[in-house]
């Protein structure tokens, strides 16, 4: 064998051949702690590894023995467990039967060549990771959490009746922050704490918002809760009589007389945030139940219990976990933080963006699909998200109880849960077809009812389908290299791919400037402000729009790519219309049509390239501009308290400020940095890659 072997691959050849160590330790006339250290190590060195699989002889043993014999043109061989093994095999030859090619390839091959070796490392850098994330979306109470705990294992308890999360769960606000899960050997916890300056600066918002007079806006209430339990100042009841009275310390700081900032001083030094400078604890093993002690340590963190963190940004819990470790995957869960009306958060693009991440949409049985899921669907289509088609995206639908059984409407009764997903999960799809939206799986999943590993196993089959579209480019890559070798250039094939060039090279030239916006990014504001909750508009408001819940910055990026993906729709289609058409009429020369099924490739993902680009210029120019404005600000925070209409007001005074040209500077700037966007991702690639052909074929 010419590589080093994963200790992983070794044990699991030993686990497949029914043999302990010891009989191993004593086939090898070696001592069973020299294989545990072994099998504890990343990986085993050549001669060693023989020696360990020579020893078990099995079918499985030799197999392994013989793959990693090979000799690979790029680096190291992935692990014999990699799911893509003799996927990735298959694109390491092809790389090195085009290195061997190209070396005395006519220089008009070149064009092809390139482009071949480019898809083929795209798709081999997707294949070989492992790792991906499932990130489960929902709104606030919609069991996503209870879902999750159930569906990874992250379960405490005697008995499945007596089984509960060990996460923190109720009926909505209980956990403060986004929460993962991560496969590793032993139980941990990571934490990612807010700043001091940012817990100060929550706790002002909070602290001002119970004063006499109301000011400030207050925080989410889970925020305020943790701060309370930090500074120990929680509020009690008591009773008068046989009424009860709620005591709040902070308020009665406040009502007799302390300043807010006094009282905001007080508050944060009893949190003694000096102390609180943990990030990081694994648990020995063999202390505890792993489940129990990560529970408790979840618990307390969450409810501040725990003086050695802070306010945390983001917990991660680290576990074994066969179900996130199947497959050859590698899997980590995101519970992300419960939706409040306006899906187009920062958290949740970057999920929906990550080509190795799964979205999952959680919604109740009932309510399926519900309008939150609904929007992030539409949403896709607004910004030209390539989600959908790249099967990056799901529904799971969460019944409750009976509820499955009870479904109204149905004539004859319904006899067993399948029966009754099968009845919703129609409905669904109706709807979803109904309302224009992609077509996208429905899952359904009871907590209590369900089996944990039929859903992960389906889960699991969605991200081989993800990793199925790049091995299906892969495969049209090869294709495309075995074709170029068996077919070499001849003047046919030379003199239609500079007509080739010269078409597209013409037909990018006339493409190349940037149509004019199609609907200006503030109307997405005024449309996420409609739909938005008003005290996350106020918190945003009250912070200059830096806010998370109502990011006013990313919600203008959003509109800005919403609009960038309307102004190329028509160029997009025409580039793809065109590239079909010279398919069709070269549909007897192979690499001709390989090489044109690359370029739509490419056309694609500069596609999606320019997408992310303007968002990005979008955030980032409405940002730079709505931090130097004061007028907008204030005139929008006066209106809070003042009565019904709030949101609609609001609404009015940014209709406003954009419509009166505050922000044109702003928007041609946008439109300047789009046009490059556009050039530097989408046509310079596409004329190099043809355009150099017709150059190289002169």
């Amino acid at each position: 064998m010419s590589y080093p072997i994963p200790s992983e691959v070794l044990k699991h050849v030993r686990d497949a051949a029914g043999l302990s160590q010891a009989v191993l330790a004593r086939a090898m006339n070696t001592v069973p702690s020299v294989l545990s250290k072994l099998e504890k190590a990343e990986q085993a060195d050549p001669g060693l590894a023989g020696r360990y699989l020579g020893a078990i002889a099995s079918d499985l043993s030799r197999q392994v023995q013989e793959f990693y014999a090979r000799k690979w043109f790029q680096a190291t061989p992935p692990s014999f467990l990699h799911p893509d093994r003799e996927g990735l095999w298959t694109i390491d030859q092809a790389l090195c039967a085009l290195d061997g090619f190209e070396a005395e390839a006519d220089p008009v091959l070149r064009g092809p060549i390139d482009l071949l070796r480019s898809e083929l490392n795209t798709a081999g850098t997707y294949l070989r990771r492992r790792d991906h994330v499932v990130a489960w979306v929902g709104d606030i109470g919609v069991g996503k959490t209870t879902a999750l705990a159930h569906a990874v294992g992250l379960l405490v308890g005697d008995g499945r009746s007596g089984r509960r999360p060990a996460f923190p769960v109720g009926a909505g606000r209980t956990t403060v922050c986004e929460t993962a899960i991560r496969i590793a050997p032993a139980y941990g916890i990571m934490v990612d704490a807010e700043e001091d300056d940012e817990v100060v600066r929550l706790t002002r918002e909070m602290v001002s918002s119970l004063g006499p007079d109301g000011g400030g806006t207050g925080v989410p209430a889970e925020i305020a809760r943790l701060l309370r339990a930090m500074s120990g100042l929680k509020t009690s009841v008591r009773m008068n009589g046989d009424e009860a009275v709620t005591v709040d310390p902070i308020t009665d700081m406040l009502t007799d007389g302390v300043g807010v900032d006094e009282v905001v001083d007080r508050v944060v030094a009893a949190m003694g945030l000096a102390d609180r400078r943990e990030r990081q604890l694994i648990l020995p093993e063999g202390s505890e139940d792993g489940l129990v002690w990560v529970s408790r340590l979840v618990s307390n963190i969450n409810n501040g219990a725990d003086r050695r963190f802070s306010l945390p940004r983001r917990i991660t819990v680290l576990m074994p976990s066969p179900n996130l470790s199947a497959d050859g995957q590698l899997l980590s869960v995101v519970d992300t933080r419960g939706v409040e009306s306006v899906t187009q958060r920062a958290d949740l693009t970057a999920h929906g963006d990550d080509p190795r991440t799964l979205v999952v949409l959680c919604t109740k049985f009932a309510d399926a699909p519900t309008s939150t899921v609904q929007r992030h669907l539409q949403e896709t289509i607004d910004s030209g998200s390539d989600a959908s088609e790249r099967r990056r995206q799901c529904i799971l639908v969460l019944p409750r109880g009976e509820e499955a059984l009870e479904l109204p409407g149905i004539d004859a009764p319904l006899t067993s849960r399948p029966q009754a997903y099968a009845v919703r999960r129609k409905e669904v799809e109706q709807a979803l077809a109904k309302a224009r939206l992609p077509a996208t799986p429905v899952y359904f999943f009871d907590a209590r009812n369900d089996d944990a590993n039929k859903i992960w196993a389906t889960l699991r089959q969605q991200i081989a389908e993800m990793r199925a579209v790049y091995t299906q480019r892969a495969e049209t890559a090869v294709a495309g290299v075995e074709n170029l070798i068996k077919n070499p250039d001849s003047i046919r094939t030379a003199e239609a791919r500079r007509r080739i060039a010269g078409e597209v090279g013409r037909l990018l030239g006339t493409l190349k400037p940037l149509p004019d916006s199609v609907r200006s990014a503030y109307l997405n504001l005024i449309d996420q402000i409609a739909t938005g909750r008003h005290s996350s508009i106020a918190a945003s408001v009250y912070r200059r729009g830096d806010w998370e819940s109502f990011h006013f910055a990313h919600i203008l990026g959003a509109g800005v790519r919403n609009d960038a993906n309307l102004r190329i729709q028509r160029h997009v289609t025409q580039i793809e219309f065109r590239l079909t058409e010279l398919e069709s009429e070269h549909a007897d020369l192979e690499t001709i049509v390989q090489s044109l099924r690359v370029l739509r490739a490419g056309l694609a993902e500069g596609r999606q390239a320019f997408l992310a680009s303007a968002r990005s210029i979008g955030r980032d120019a409405y940002g730079a501009l709505l931090a130097g404005e004061r007028d907008v600000w204030l005139t929008s925070a006066q209106r809070y308290s003042l009565g019904s209409g709030y949101k609609r007001d609001v609404a009015g005074i940014w209709r406003d400020y954009f419509e009166s040209g505050a922000a044109s500077d702003t928007s041609a700037r946008v439109t300047e940095r789009l046009q490059d966007a556009w050039e530097q991702r989408v046509i310079l690639p596409l004329i190099r890659a043809t355009v150099a052909d017709a150059g190289s074929a002169e």
